[in-house]
C-alpha cells in the first residue's frame, strides 16, 4: 500500500476513532489500523481500541484478585475515559461496622475504611491501584424510614446503594446470588444497614451492622489509558 493510501486509511480510522458513538465505529477503526499496524501511531491506536472494547458498558471484566481468586467485574457505567466496575459476584464476607455499642453511617463504617485500606491494598498490583480514581459517593437517606444517611464521602472503594442497585441491576434476578450482601444506606435506624438479599431483593430495613456474614459486592472507577 502506498504512503497516499496508507494516510487516507490512517485518517479514516482516526476518525472513526476520536468520534465514535458505539462499539461498531471502534471494531471499524480497529480494523482499519490493523491494516496499516506500522504506519505512524496505528500500533498505539489499535491498543487503545482494544481497551474501549473490552470496557464497554454491560461487558465483564477480571481486574485484581482476592483471596486467590481473580475479581470478576461488570462494566456498570463511563464518565469519558473512566468505568464503573462491580464486582459480579460477593468478593468477600465482613462486618458493615465492628461495634454493639454506637450506631454508624457509611462516612465512619468499620466497611469503607477496610475496603480503602486493606482489600485495596491486598486485590491490586501498585500499577493496577494507579488506575483507580475517588469518586463523590452520595449518601441519602432510608427511602422508607428516612434515616439519615451521613455524610457524603471521596471513595475510592463503596458498595452500592439500593437506587444504585436498582439502577445498575435492574432485575430482581441479577441482584440474587449465593447469599446476602451490603448496600451502604442505614436501615430503619443507625444500628442496621440495608442489603440485597439472597432472591435478589432490597430489604429496606436493614441488617444490623456488626452482623459477620454480609457480602461484599465493591465498587471502583478506572481511569482508562486510551
Amino acid at each position: 500500500m502506498e504512503n497516499t493510501q496508507m494516510e487516507a486509511v490512517y485518517q479514516q480510522a482516526k476518525d472513526r476513532f476520536m468520534h465514535y458513538t458505539g462499539a461498531d465505529d471502534l471494531r471499524t477503526a480497529e480494523e482499519l489500523f490493523g491494516q496499516i499496524i506500522d504506519y505512524k501511531q496505528s500500533r498505539a491506536y489499535l491498543q487503545k481500541c482494544g481497551t474501549l472494547l473490552e470496557y464497554m458498558v454491560g461487558n465483564t471484566v477480571t481486574l485484581g484478585s482476592f483471596d486467590g481468586k481473580p475479581i470478576r467485574w461488570r462494566v456498570a457505567d463511563q464518565r469519558g475515559k473512566m468505568r464503573m466496575l462491580l464486582s459480579e459476584e460477593i468478593v468477600t464476607r465482613h462486618f458493615y461496622h465492628r461495634t454493639t455499642l454506637e450506631d454508624a453511617t457509611w462516612s465512619d463504617c468499620s466497611l469503607r475504611k477496610w475496603l480503602n485500606k486493606e482489600f485495596i491494598e491486598s486485590a491490586f498490583t501498585l500499577q493496577e491501584r494507579m488506575s483507580i480514581v475517588p469518586n463523590k459517593v452520595v449518601n441519602l437517606r432510608n427511602r422508607k424510614f428516612y434515616t439519615q444517611g451521613g455524610m457524603d464521602t471521596m471513595d475510592r472503594v463503596y458498595v452500592l446503594s439500593p437506587d444504585e442497585a436498582e439502577r445498575y441491576l435492574p432485575e430482581q434476578s441479577q441482584r440474587a446470588g449465593d447469599g446476602w450482601w451490603w448496600l451502604r444506606s442505614p436501615g430503619s435506624n443507625l444500628f442496621s444497614a440495608v442489603a440485597v438479599y439472597d432472591d435478589g431483593s432490597i430489604y429496606e430495613n436493614g441488617i444490623h451492622i456488626d452482623y459477620e456474614l454480609g457480602g461484599v459486592r465493591p465498587v471502583i472507577w478506572v481511569l482508562l489509558k486510551v
